[in-house]
């Protein structure tokens, strides 16, 4: 895994000089489940006119009401089981894959295939994670390469806030009082904090929750005693607000841990936030003994038989 998160830098810088010039379309639904879809949900915060959605949850419920002209169907395997299904009902659609000779790719109505580059990947949604983001960053207009560059200047201290967050979480873990983890993130850092819950949820095996701080407040916080709170923090509206908000459940009994931007501009802030996390996650394996992420289900890919017409 951390030769993986090791290989970040190299594969973002690639999939970003691949994919200059890439146009996405607007107003049309953008299909994933996992971290494909926690990628789109960055960019609901920049003013883009689209439409992100769980390709499950589109699937079943959307799409009897109205089967789509166009859409954009993200699978980092190219193999989701429901992102495929639900491939067969858009009249033709953009693929975003790491494989192209994936059957997403491979799909009579793709009509446009954006690849990641992104290499082999073996064990949580990083690298891929990462260029999903950027492939959307240019589709939409923007230009991440500050994002790109700052993967590769500031590693070192990625690894370092990782290891940071990893052994106060491993702590937790310890004792014999089991606690939950919440990570909490505002605008396009919603996103980071669901990637976050993600890969730590994997690995540690312990509730890990993700929502904004606003969402927290609202309820939640009332289980704050004896919990965790990580904050992503980048500068914007609800900066001050995350910092009392720390302040306020560290007093009612949680452990808290502030993640700020400092390496970015804030809107590409999603680019580089996660980081710190992959390694946490790497550090967690590495103490906790972790020998496979999956021991009560698995990736739900193509190659698993599912009936995908069940009511």
């Amino acid at each position: 895994m951390k030769d993986e998160v090791f290989e970040i830098p190299y594969r973002a810088e690639l999939c970003y000089m691949k994919n200059k010039g890439l146009i996405l379309p607007e107003e049309v639904p953008y299909i994933g489940m996992g971290a494909s879809h926690i990628a789109t949900k960055a960019f609901r915060f920049m003013g883009i006119d689209f439409f992100p959605e769980k390709a499950a949850e589109y699937f079943n419920y959307l799409l009897k009401y109205k089967e789509p002209d166009k859409g954009v169907l993200i699978s980092q395997s190219g193999q989701s089981s429901e992102t495929i299904w639900c491939a067969d009902y858009f009249k033709s659609f953009t693929a975003i894959v790491n494989d192209e000779n994936s059957p997403l790719v491979n799909h009579p109505n793709c009509t446009k295939k954006v690849l990641l580059y992104s290499g082999v990947e073996d064990h949580i949604a990083t690298k891929t994670y990462i260029n999903t983001l950027l492939v959307l960053y240019l589709g939409f207009g923007f230009d991440p390469v500050e994002a790109v560059n700052a993967l590769k200047k500031h590693q070192t201290e990625f690894e370092t806030l990782g290891a940071e967050i990893g052994s106060r979480i491993y702590l937790k873990t310890q004792r014999k009082k089991r606690c939950c983890l919440y990570i909490l993130g505002n605008g396009p850092n919603v996103a980071t904090a669901n990637i976050a819950a993600l890969v730590l949820g994997q690995v540690t095996r312990m509730p890990v929750l993700s929502m904004s701080v606003s969402q927290y407040e609202h309820g939640f916080i009332e289980t704050a005693k004896d919990s965790l709170v990580i904050a992503v923090n980048h500068e914007g509206r609800e900066h001050n607000r995350t910092k009392r908000l720390l302040k306020k459940v560290n007093v009612a009994g949680a452990e808290t841990y502030e993640l700020s931007n400092k390496y970015v501009e804030s809107i590409f802030s999603p680019v580089t936030l996660p980081i710190p996390f992959f390694f946490a996650a790497e550090y967690l394996s590495q103490k906790l003994k972790v020998k496979t992420l999956f021991q009560v289900g698995d990736k739900v890919v193509s190659k698993v038989t599912i009936d995908k017409n069940y009511e």
